[in-house]
């Protein structure tokens, strides 16, 4: 007698469920080309360079950017802009990262402000631009006086883990652009060169390839990064402050998931100096909504420093353009964070920690400031994909 058999699933009209597609990480490589080489001598005013229109080349992370400035031997005894300095990155006075619909995706800034996002915005494990290997000023009379070098970096995507924040770029015509202005050389020098220098501009777009559609088992891979065009943006704002006691309502990133904040306290004049750093309120406020998230003195801040960048150097030697390494605080910038919530330093995060606010959000910084100064805020806000917070949490 035959042995009874089970019905095929398959017979009732039920298809084998397709497996999941892996992950998007798992089937691209980040690669890399030099697009862009302009170089501009240094003049009294600024000087616009051509916009940078970025290739179409699978998903962008973010964009490098090398600067050079080489003088030829001079009779001046070249010196830059006095301690504490913002120079050489002010020899960028307006730099902006547009998206595919021309809207600005960070900026505009100046280039002290895109050195300011590279040391604090929690990107990389090594955050002070002045530290690297290829940072150099030269100061004093003959050879080379006046020069300089720097890399920065304009970010774009998220987190490296899993590419979240990495931006579509495949577009032929509708391209993402950088718009690039040197300052003016007395935004640089105290003492400038005989012969001012050329400035040379590099960018180099980091980009993810396009993955292939399977795997070399045939197992299916994602096609685009989690959550994408969740897109990250960085805005400046700048508040006139009196003397004494003031509440100021920030306005920059309402609405979306705030992930980093940067003070920066100048003059009126728009400089900082170890005088306006001493006019920093202590105790500062932040309040949020009815919640003060903490009133903090202006020592326990600057440990803060320490304990989530280490930075150990004395300021008066991070702070000095003449200065050939970095490891120190900046005089008067004080960043606050939202980016730590799985590691020991920002930039380890999972997205978990930023500050959630609505359009009508009540975000308030006050405190007592030691005098006049504009109080400049560097927010950095996400807008994740359809507007769902849900859609970049892990």
């Amino acid at each position: 007698m035959p042995t009874a058999t089970k019905p095929n699933q398959q017979s009732h009209g039920k298809a084998a469920a397709a497996p999941p597609a892996r992950a998007f990480r798992v089937g691209v490589q980040s690669h890399e080309e030099n697009n862009y080489d302009q170089s501009a001598t240094m003049t009294t005013s600024t000087v616009d360079l051509p916009v940078f229109e970025i290739p179409p080349q699978g998903f962008l992370q973010g964009i490098y950017m090398l600067v050079q400035c080489t003088t030829a031997a001079n009779a001046a005894t070249t010196a830059f802009l006095a301690d504490p300095s913002d120079a050489p990155f002010s020899v960028i006075d307006t730099i902006q990262l547009e998206d595919t619909n021309s809207k600005p995706i960070l900026g505009p800034f100046n280039g002290y402000d895109l050195y300011l996002i590279n040391k604090y915005g929690g990107y990389s494990f090594g955050i002070d631009p002045k530290d690297s290997p290829i940072y150099s000023t030269t100061v004093g009379s003959g050879g080379t006086g006046g020069s300089f070098a720097f890399v920065l970096r304009l970010p774009v995507e998220l987190v490296s883990r899993d590419a979240l924040g990495a931006l579509p770029n495949k577009s032929g015509t509708n391209k993402f652009r950088i718009r690039t202005r040197l300052a003016a050389s007395t935004r640089v020098y105290a003492t400038s060169p005989t012969t001012l220098g050329t400035v040379r501009v590099r960018y180099t777009p980091e980009n993810w390839w396009e993955p292939d559609m399977m795997d070399l088992k045939g197992r299916p891979l994602a096609q685009n990064p989690p959550a994408v065009q969740s897109t990250q943006y960085w805005a400046k704002g700048v508040y006139v402050v009196n003397s004494g006691d003031n509440r100021i309502q920030l306005q920059q990133g309402l609405g979306y998931l705030i992930r980093n904040l940067i003070f920066v306290n100048r003059t009126t004049a728009d400089l900082r100096t170890a005088a306006q750093d001493a006019f920093w309120p202590s105790p500062a406020t932040i309040q949020f909504e009815a919640n003060v998230l903490f009133d903090r003195l202006v020592e326990l801040w600057q440990d803060r420093l320490y304990r989530l960048w280490n930075l150990n150097v004395a300021v008066a030697t991070s702070d000095v353009a003449a200065a050939t390494g970095g490891g120190g605080r900046d005089y008067c910038v004080y960043p606050l964070p939202f980016n730590v919530d799985f590691g020991l330093q920002p930039g380890a995060e999972t997205r978990r920690g930023y500050l959630a606010t609505a359009d009508a959000s009540r975000l308030e910084f006050r405190g007592n400031f030691g005098g006049a100064t504009n109080f400049q805020v560097l927010a950095n806000y996400v807008a994740p994909a359809r507007g769902d917070d849900a859609t970049i949490t892990s």
